[in-house]
C-alpha cells in the first residue's frame, strides 16, 4: 500500500466532473485562438499547433511554448487550455502550444525534434505572431517538462532562441527508482510508481544495453552549465516528486536561478484542474515569466 495522503482540495481531482470541464473548455472572450500546422523536421511532415493570442495586448509580446503531458503516448494540445490561457492573458504573451509525435511510433528522438523544430519556427515567424524573439519561454507538463529540460540541453548544445525561463510542471527527469516512486508503486492517483519504467522505454524505443541519451532522460547529464533560469512544480504525493528534486539540486550547483514549489498533498499533474492551490500557483508562474522576460533580459 502507497504510502501517502492527498490533501482535501485534491481527493476528489480525478472525477468526472473535473474532466468535463477540462474536455469543455471554451476560450475568454478577450483571446483568439489559432489553428494551424507548421513544416515538421521531416520531409512532408506538419506539425499541430494552437497558438493563443490576447486580443487587446499591445505588442510584440513575449513568446511560450506549451508542450503537454501524457507519458509519451498521449494528450493533445488541448489537454492545457486553462493554465495556456491564463498565461497569454496574464503575463502577457503569445502562446503556441504543439502536438508533438508519439511514442510507440515514434520514439526518441522524434517528439523532441518536433518541438525543436516548433521553437526556432516561433523564432523565425516573430513578426506574424505579433512575438519577440528575445523574450521566448517555455511550459511543460509531465512528459513535456521533460521534453522542455531537453530541449534546453539541446539548445546550450546545438544553438537555438534563448530561453529565458523554463516552467517544468510535475516532470519526468530520470530513470528512477526513487523513494517517492516506491511509495507511489501501487495505487496513488493518476500516476503510479510501477508505470515509471515501461513509459519511460517505450518512449526510448528500449534501452538496448546503452545509456540514454542527456536529451531523453535530463538527470543523467554530466553537465548541467548554461541552462536557463527554471520554476520547476513537484508534488507531495507523485512518484516523480524526487526527479524534480535531483534536477534543482544539479542547477543549484552551477549557480542557475531555480524557484522551486513543492506543493503537499497534492498528486502528479494537480494543476489541470483549477483548485484554489492551483489558481495560486498560476499566478506565481506568470509572476516569474514577468521577472524574466521583463527585469533579468
Amino acid at each position: 500500500m502507497a504510502n501517502y495522503q492527498l490533501g482535501p482540495e485534491f481527493q476528489n481531482w480525478d472525477s468526472k466532473e473535473n474532466w468535463e470541464s477540462i474536455q469543455n473548455w471554451q476560450p475568454p472572450e478577450d483571446l483568439r485562438i489559432i489553428y494551424r500546422t507548421v513544416p515538421g523536421p521531416e520531409e512532408n511532415q506538419e506539425i499541430e499547433i494552437k497558438i493563443y493570442l490576447p486580443k487587446e495586448a499591445a505588442g510584440p509580446l513575449p513568446m511560450i511554448m506549451n508542450i503537454h503531458g501524457g507519458g509519451w503516448v498521449a494528450g493533445t494540445y488541448e489537454n492545457d487550455n486553462t493554465r495556456v490561457a491564463h498565461l497569454a492573458l496574464e503575463v502577457p504573451a503569445v502562446v503556441v502550444s504543439l502536438n508533438y509525435r508519439l511514442a510507440p511510433a515514434h520514439v526518441f528522438p522524434d517528439a523532441l525534434m518536433d518541438c525543436v523544430q516548433v521553437w526556432n519556427w516561433m523564432r523565425d515567424h516573430a513578426d506574424e505572431l505579433g512575438g519577440d524573439p528575445e523574450k521566448m519561454g517555455l511550459y511543460g507538463t509531465s512528459a513535456g517538462g521533460n521534453l522542455c529540460a531537453g530541449l534546453a540541453f539541446y539548445v546550450r548544445d546545438n544553438g537555438g532562441p534563448r530561453i529565458a525561463l523554463s516552467v517544468l510542471n510535475t516532470p519526468a527527469l530520470g530513470l528512477g527508482p526513487s523513494l517517492s516512486a516506491e511509495q507511489m508503486r501501487f495505487d496513488a492517483a493518476l500516476l503510479s510508481g510501477q508505470d515509471l519504467a515501461q513509459g519511460v522505454r517505450v518512449y526510448l524505443g528500449g534501452l538496448k544495453g546503452k545509456d540514454p541519451s542527456y536529451y531523453a532522460v535530463p538527470n543523467v547529464a554530466r553537465d548541467f552549465s548554461g541552462l536557463p533560469p527554471t520554476f520547476l512544480i513537484a508534488a507531495e504525493c507523485d512518484p516523480l516528486r524526487d526527479e524534480s528534486l535531483e534536477y534543482m539540486a544539479h542547477l543549484l550547483r552551477e549557480a542557475i536561478p531555480v524557484e522551486l514549489h513543492l506543493i503537499p498533498g497534492a498528486l502528479h499533474g494537480f494543476n489541470a484542474v483549477l483548485t484554489p492551490t492551483a489558481q495560486w500557483l498560476n499566478e506565481g508562474i506568470v509572476r516569474a515569466y514577468q521577472r524574466e522576460f521583463f527585469w533579468r533580459i
